[in-house]
């Protein structure tokens, strides 16, 4: 079969699931990294899956492209690929340097980038939220004072919702301004971009919607819904597929979706696009130019049978993924997350033990988290586990799942917090 360059990658979800899928279709792969320790969980001893899995591993500088190319010269690769979006243009570049097949579109960076997103949403003339870009303190605040409070601040180039935060006042917009200044480096030791992005906030039912595009048409799978926690942090705590929707709502969402999809020049690659449902339409919040992470893609194969780590794969290698839905006997699945509901020293971790004989569950994972001591959760590196359930009768899966959660009790050292 096939040999993938594979480009570092996410520690959590799509990282756990992309190594064993390319044994189970028989293909290999390289995996390229510049810290094999940033892999190692401080709350496991397990090697990481990209390295039990990986037939080579190259320990080099990912972060200096020109230097990679020729680093991997010597790699008999077929495709190249990477979960991680901080690799993704990386990716890009390897694929146009040896004229190799890869999941992204050859404009992905007016994707990644989101203030480019947004400019290419105007030029197409569809509908944004009311936005600015800054680079200094006086425009961020002469910034936030034309939009209006509340408003969110983003990073242009981070992901996994880190420092996007809620603004109420000028003195949110300080802190978060301050915050984000002190972080030049992004999590993998890149420059951070120093564009600030402040938008409106949108009211509304958030959602993703879930596609593939190959050759110019897209097709989609689904949408599927999303539940946030820690205030003023974006903190994505549960999904569930397929989200419960009007068939009205539904189908204006997939079809600006796919406007918004043409605009920025999205023809190639698996997307998972965050939209809100607000009163006045649906408007996009990002484009995600790779497969839904937080085990989005398990829900889906559940419900429709359709692989959409597999179709990345094989748009990795140049081949036209297979899409066709097939009866599963399941009508949605849900997946719910264990975020503490601060920092500290973990002093116990109850209630697992009622999730074994619960038949709505059809699994979960808790890490081994006592007496540890954890950071501030303040975007989706902070999970202590997660339960997965699901439903053959209707749209019962998230209930199930919230259910479940509830009965998982956290407590730490000199206090006592439930989830």
């Amino acid at each position: 079969m096939a040999h993938i360059l594979m480009v570092e990658s996410w520690v959590g979800a799509s990282g756990n699931i992309l190594p064993p899928l390319l044994k189970d279709l028989g293909h290999s792969y390289t995996f390229v990294t510049r810290k094999p320790s940033h892999y190692q969980s401080a709350l496991s001893t397990e090697k990481h899956a990209v390295f039990r899995y990986a037939d080579n591993v190259i320990e080099t500088e990912t972060n200096d492209t020109p230097g990679l190319i020729d680093a991997v010269k010597s790699v008999p690769f077929d495709g190249v690929t990477t979960v991680c979006d901080y690799y993704i243009e990386t990716a890009r570049e390897i694929a146009r340097a040896y004229n190799r097949p890869c999941p992204f579109p050859a404009e992905v960076k007016s994707v990644r980038q989101k203030h480019l997103m947004r400019q290419a949403i105007d030029k197409a003339r569809l509908p944004n939220p009311a936005y600015r870009l800054a680079s200094t303190w006086a425009q961020v605040e002469a910034a936030g004072a034309e939009i209006g409070y509340p408003l969110v601040l983003k990073p242009v180039d981070l992901a996994s919702s880190a420092f996007v935060r809620l603004i109420q006042n000028a003195e949110d917009l300080k802190s978060a301004y301050n915050d984000l200044e002190a972080f030049p480096l992004n999590f993998r030791d890149q420059p951070r971009d120093s564009v600030y992005l402040l938008e409106e906030y949108m009211s509304g039912e958030e959602v993703s919607v879930e596609s593939v595009s190959c050759n110019g048409a897209t097709t989609i799978l689904g949408v599927t819904d999303k539940s946030v926690t820690g205030i003023p942090y974006f903190i994505e705590n549960g999904h569930m597929f397929p989200a419960k929707l009007a068939d009205s709502v539904r189908s204006g969402v997939t079809a600006f979706v796919l406007d918004v999809l043409k605009a920025v020049g999205f023809d190639r690659g698996v997307a998972h696009t965050e939209v809100k449902i607000t009163n006045d339409g649906p408007r996009i919040v990002e484009i995600n130019p790779r497969t839904a992470g937080n085990y989005i893609v398990e829900l889906v194969e559940r419900v429709t049978g359709i692989n959409l780590m597999r179709a990345f794969v094989d748009l990795s290698l140049g081949i036209q993924p297979e899409l066709k839905a097939k009866g599963t006997g399941v009508t949605s699945a849900a997946i719910m997350f264990i975020v503490p509901p601060q920092g500290g020293v973990v002093k116990s971790l109850t209630g697992a033990d009622t999730l074994e004989s619960d038949t709505n569950i059809v699994r979960y994972k808790i890490e081994d988290c006592v007496e540890k001591e954890l950071e501030k959760p303040i975007d989706n590196a902070c999970y202590l586990g997660h339960v997965v359930t699901q439903d053959k009768i209707g749209f019962n899966a998230r209930a199930y799942v919230e259910n479940a959660i509830s009965r998982i009790d956290i407590a730490f050292e000199n206090t006592e917090d439930k989830l």
